[in-house]
């Protein structure tokens, strides 16, 4: 089955909203092995909408769209659904009783212009809206599939959870092909090494892998095809070749599908009944607001101190004035001393620093922009890890979260393995 998503609004075109709801909606319709062949955004233009809603039926065989299900003059996407599909526009009580009662438990009367909203194309079937006023629907005509869902992603999300998925699932058959997926995320390796590592196993039967780029990982993305019969197969599929990768990578493998490096780190600190503390320059507390987000990550993280300046870094860490005269702030020597002193400080088993040059100034032919330390301090190890990063600011703070968890992974991945 071939779909397109077709998102209007003119907020869209101007910037002013991020059209979250094509990625959504695009990775629930390939995990039924739906394939979207194309987004389509276009504004609140009555001919343009209608020029786009005949293209789209005309070269899918699904159609799905958000927003234009409001009240309000320019609100246009059900009636021109059903002029395309010659199909008249009825009111469906039901729905007008669920807006109704919407307002209702606001103590506001329903203004008159609402009960637009409660008019469908004929044979219809309805999709409740409980959040909000739009209710959504599905038709079905000649072959073709138009799911009209609403715009903003607080109400369009449960509604193609709790009703189009299953909906979906009995239109397309048992027998449809579906994709698997899987995708390992990677640390500390780049696209290229990673392809070349890989290149054998990128002709898998029934495999299709892609590398994707993102800001402080790489992400490798499997699937292998399936029927409702064959989706065993598939799995065994997707098995072997993680085994393989996993195999080729090593620990530069941090996790797969929903799992985050944070996550990992947290859940291991847990499980090894350890606590971590941070001390921070360059990132700004971007380090502790990493753990902090995790839920329970007050049972591992202790605390931390953001030491932007030397003053602080002396004060508060106890980092010697000798070696950030001889070495200075950003420097091997200085990264371990204010892993240490937090650690002192608080009493964790663990203890990270981050010290560096985010940029865009500051940088110097011996210290380029990009340079950072990052200590790790135990009550047996201190040391620390010279790193060289690239891209702008955010980049380099981001980069430098991302590789301190990934050095207090590999410390309890290295102190597991000498057990």
């Amino acid at each position: 089955m071939k779909a397109e998503i077709v998102a209007t609004g003119t907020e869209l075109l101007l910037g002013e909203t991020l059209n979250t709801s094509a990625h959504y909606l695009t990775g629930k319709l390939s995990a039924l092995g739906i394939e979207v062949d194309y987004h389509t955004t276009v504004g609140d233009n009555l001919e343009r909408l209608e020029q786009v809603l005949r293209q789209a039926i005309g070269r899918t065989d699904l159609l799905v769209t958000t927003g234009g299900l409001g009240p309000t003059v320019d609100d246009l996407t059900k009636e021109l659904v059903a002029k395309v599909l010659d199909l008249n526009l009825e009111l469906d009580l039901s729905s007008l009783e669920q807006i109704k009662q919407f307002y209702g438990r606001r103590k506001a009367p329903m203004p008159l212009s609402d009960e637009k909203q409660a008019y469908f194309p004929k044979g219809a079937k309805i999709l409740p809206n409980p959040i909000g006023t739009a209710p959504g629907a599905i038709i079905e005509k000649n072959g073709k599939t138009v799911i009209i869902l609403p715009g903003p992603p607080f109400e369009m999300r449960p509604m193609f959870n709790n009703y189009v998925w299953l909906e979906l699932q009995r239109i397309i058959g048992p027998q449809a092909e579906r994709m698997n997926e899987r995708v390992l995320k990677v640390f500390g390796i780049g696209e290229s090494v990673i392809e070349e590592a890989l290149s054998e196993l990128m002709s898998f039967p029934n495999l299709t892998m892609a590398l994707l780029a993102k800001r402080a990982e790489m992400h490798i993305r499997l699937v292998a095809r399936s029927s409702k019969t064959t989706s065993g197969e598939a799995v065994n599929s997707l098995d072997r070749a993680e085994e393989e990768i996993r195999r080729r990578l090593g620990d530069k493998v941090f996790g797969r599908d929903q799992e985050t490096m944070i996550g990992i780190v947290g859940q291991t600190l847990k499980d090894k009944r350890l606590t971590i503390a941070t001390a921070e320059s360059c990132t700004g507390g971007l380090l502790g607001a990493a753990f902090t987000q995790e839920p329970g990550s007050s049972e591992f993280y202790l605390g931390g101190v953001v030491s932007y300046s030397n003053s602080v870094k002396q004060g508060l860490l106890g980092v010697s004035e000798e070696n950030l005269k001889n070495f200075g702030a950003v420097s091997e020597e200085v990264a371990k001393q204010m892993a240490e002193g937090i650690r002192s400080k608080v009493g964790s088993d663990l203890a990270l620093s981050t010290t560096g040059i985010a940029g865009p100034d500051g940088g110097s032919d011996q210290k380029p922009v990009g340079l950072v330390y990052i200590g790790i301090a135990t009550s047996k190890v201190v040391y620390a890890r010279k790193f060289q990063f690239y891209g702008e600011r955010e980049s380099v703070r981001q980069l430098t979260v991302q590789a301190a968890l990934n050095e207090a992974r590999q410390y309890m991945l290295d102190s597991e393995r000498r057990l």
